[in-house]
């Protein structure tokens, strides 16, 4: 919650009332037929490191909220409803003379990749889910929804709370909502959203400092590699075919469109060393063009490569070898599939489209469409997990080979239960440091790790984070440089799961380059970041041969923020090099508690803060018509114990006139607005 000053909160609590309207997205799915369908989630299962029933380990005795677009009880996996099913409860939002029964597939496919118990198996097989229904087709879902599941979820005793539904924005009541479920000891994890790769994509509920936040990494799938594909430095999500070939080096050519990829479409076209795109199918009835014939017509016109957009809305999986391939046909060149709306989007690039081209084996890298940070304060998302090609639960008792953020989720939530299961009291942060710590590192596309602000800590690894008895505090560092302090001093402190005196911790820091020192006192590691360090580090903490590896986030900036701790608040100044007017200061913790206040040259700010823990300081800093940023941080350990909440901050007295003014009116009539905006189904 935000604390102002007294005279703000009627406004801020009217404003809290107004209910906003969401668009959902179309999820994306991946189309496979019955006869070709692999078990990816028992790929994605085992990547993670989670074989929980052969460690005694299943989430057995965890509760688990999934609020989403109901769940199909009658599927063999979910063990019907009831206290004798697996989904013991729940409530339909849309028609609550109903049960929350799932009639859109998306809520199904996350509850199957937690909690599938059957034909596949979940991360936590043994957990016990509730079905909150909040949209009945997946193409909307009304903000206040949202809000009221998480309430009801708290109340129906919910240890564990899926939120894999989402807006491209900050949304203050679904926000405030998970603060709350927070508060009183659930852990709420949520999608970072489908927005793809330009900063700052992550909206409401994956900007909530509070919950654990997810985004989505290749899966490890043996029969295919994975694909790297810029056009016009822009990334796009293309996946190769099983039994494509490989090219040895990435592939940077033009771009030509050849219809069909039929033979006589490739009559008059120079596609010598280019990249065809073609279309897939065929607009002739009757007429079969396998994959593997369009293959074999680029390789034979001398193209480098191919890729196959859809003939129909979303993605597709294709494979070059199967029954109906010619004999003797062997791939020749790279194949990659692609979605109708992004071929499309590529035709109408040409000819001005070129492509850089590459295969990876490894796959710990962000996909393409998972939505990035900075969500300043706090860096998002908190970490990865596999959301490419997650063959999971669906309607009917069937089963779907789906992609998109809200399939990392699940994976992480049924890692919070195998938690739970093993250590019950465990808190929210001691969890968030135990799975983002003991991460594996994502690589970025030129083979060094992935910026934070796009991967989190890295990709789950249950089975490390179950192994570790170590819990790092915090999990993701944050320094800060100025002209006026020229290193920043971070205190990490270590304490054991099991109360074992702490010993032998080893620790490494990268780039090894003399620019961050450290020293261990007792469980503290104190880590010194020198003005010379210009890029992102790394620290690694090992113990009994788990290692924890903690990302550094470097900030360089004029303005430096001056806190000091006294009589249960902080004592707040800023410092720029220029002449400089007013600045504003916003101070949040990981409760999703937040305080803010201004200050000026000659006059400072107090702030009571009510939480203890690790406060991120961002101050906007105004310099005639420019603003400039200035980032720090402080753990707070003696707060106030006086909940009134009383403090400094300048506000001109006109604007506090209006805005009691406008406060006292919507104290009196609350007007709830139908607002539309955008949503994505993650």
């Amino acid at each position: 919650m935000v604390r102002t000053t007294s005279i703000m909160q009627p406004y801020f609590l009217a404003s809290i009332a107004l209910i906003t309207m969401m668009l959902v997205f179309a999820i994306t799915q991946l189309e496979v037929t019955e006869t070709h369908l692999m078990p990816y989630l028992e790929k994605s299962v085992p990547y993670i490191g989670a074989v929980p029933t052969t460690e005694g380990l299943d989430g057995n005795g965890i509760l688990v909220a999934v609020i989403d677009t109901g769940i199909d009880y009658t599927h063999p996996d979910m063990l019907g409803f009831g206290q004798n099913g697996k989904v013991v409860g729940g409530f339909n939002f849309i028609n609550p003379n109903q049960l929350p029964i799932d009639t859109n597939g998306h809520g199904t496919q996350v509850a199957g990749i937690i909690a599938a118990d059957g034909g596949t198996n979940g991360v936590a097989p043994a957990v016990r889910l509730l079905s909150y229904k909040v949209s009945e087709d997946g193409e909307g879902v009304r903000s206040e929804l949202i809000v009221s599941s998480i309430q009801r979820a708290i109340e129906d005793g919910a240890d564990i709370i899926n939120i894999s539904l989402g807006v491209n924005k900050t949304n203050d009541a679904i926000d405030g909502a998970i603060a709350e479920a927070v508060e009183r000891g659930v852990i709420v994890v949520v999608a970072a959203g489908n927005d793809g790769a330009q900063q700052s994509s992550i909206g409401s509920p994956g900007r909530s400092p509070p919950a654990i936040t997810v985004g989505a990494t290749y899966n490890n799938l043996t029969s295919s590699s994975v694909a790297i594909l810029n056009i016009n430095d822009v990334p796009y999500v293309a996946i190769p075919m099983v039994g494509s070939a490989v090219p040895p080096d990435p592939i940077e050519s033009r771009i030509v469109y050849a219809g069909y990829a039929r033979e006589s479409d490739f009559n008059g076209l120079d596609v010598t060393d280019a990249v065809v795109l073609a279309e897939r199918g065929s607009d002739k009835p009757g007429e079969l063009l396998y994959f593997s014939i369009k293959e074999k017509n680029a390789a034979d016109a001398g193209a480098a490569a191919i890729i196959i957009f859809n003939n129909k809305e979303g993605m597709y999986y294709g494979e070059l070898i199967h029954n109906y391939t010619e004999p003797g046909y062997t791939p020749r060149i790279p194949a990659v599939s692609m979605s109708n709306k992004d071929g499309l989007k590529i035709i109408n690039l040409l000819p001005d489209a070129e492509a850089h081209l590459m295969f990876l084996h490894d796959p710990d890298h962000v996909a393409p469409f998972s939505s990035r940070g900075p969500t300043l304060p706090f860096i998002k998302p908190d970490m990865m997990a596999p959301g490419v090609h997650i063959n999971t639960t669906t309607l009917s008792g069937g089963y779907q080979a789906v992609s998109g953020t809200s399939y990392a989720t699940p994976h992480v939530t049924g890692a919070v239960a195998l938690l739970l299961q093993q250590h019950p009291s465990l808190t929210i942060e001691e969890i968030r440091s135990i799975l983002t710590s003991t991460s594996s590192s994502v690589i970025g596309q030129e083979g060094s790790w992935e910026d934070p602000h796009n991967a989190g800590s890295g990709r789950l690894d249950v089975q490390a984070a179950l192994a570790t008895d170590l819990v790092v505090y915090p999990s993701i560092l944050s320094a800060s440089i100025t002209p006026l302090q020229r290193t920043d001093t971070i205190p990490v402190h270590l304490r054991t799961i099991s109360g074992d005196t702490l010993e032998r911790v080893s620790i490494h820091v990268e780039p090894d380059n003399g620019y961050i020192t450290h020293e261990i006192t007792n469980d503290t590691v104190i880590i010194t970041v020198d003005e010379r360090l210009q890029a992102d580090a790394r620290l690694t903490l090992t113990y009994n041969n788990i290692s924890h590896v903690i990302p550094i986030k470097v900030h360089h900036s004029n303005g430096t923020i001056h806190a000091t701790q006294e009589n249960g608040g902080l004592n707040m100044e800023v410092s720029y090099p220029e002449k400089w007017d007013f600045a504003k200061i916003t101070l949040s913790s990981r409760s999703g508690e937040t305080y803010e206040t201004s200050v000026t040259p000659s006059r400072g700010s107090f702030v009571k803060v009510f939480d203890s823990g690790i406060y991120n300081m961002q101050a906007e800093i105004s310099v005639g018509t420019q603003s400039y940023t200035a980032y720090d941080s402080i753990l707070v350990d003696a707060v106030s114990e006086n909940k009134t909440i009383w403090y400094d901050i300048i506000i001109p007295w006109r604007q506090v006139i209006i805005i009691a003014v406008l406060s006292g009116i919507l104290g009196v009539f609350v007007v709830f607005v139908p607002r539309r905006s955008r949503v994505f189904n993650v």
